[in-house]
C-alpha cells in the first residue's frame, strides 16, 4: 500500500493540475476554489486510502 501512497503525495498535486488544466491555474481555482481548499480536499480524499484496512469484524451466528 505504501506504493500507491506515495503516488498521491501532495507534492504531485501542483504538476498534476497543471497538466490537467493545461498551465491554467487560473481555470483550476474557478474550477475547485483556492489552493489551501484544494489541499484540503486531496488530503481529506487521501487520508483513508493511506489508513491500514481494519481487521473484519466476526460475522454473529
Amino acid at each position: 500500500m505504501s506504493e500507491g501512497v506515495e503516488e498521491l503525495a501532495v507534492e504531485k498535486l501542483t504538476p498534476l493540475l497543471r497538466l490537467k488544466y493545461h498551465d491554467a491555474i487560473a481555470d483550476v481555482v474557478a474550477d475547485l476554489g483556492p489552493a489551501e481548499e484544494i489541499r484540503s480536499l486531496f488530503t481529506g480524499f487521501q487520508r483513508p486510502l493511506d489508513e491500514e484496512p481494519a481487521a473484519e469484524a466476526p460475522h454473529a451466528a
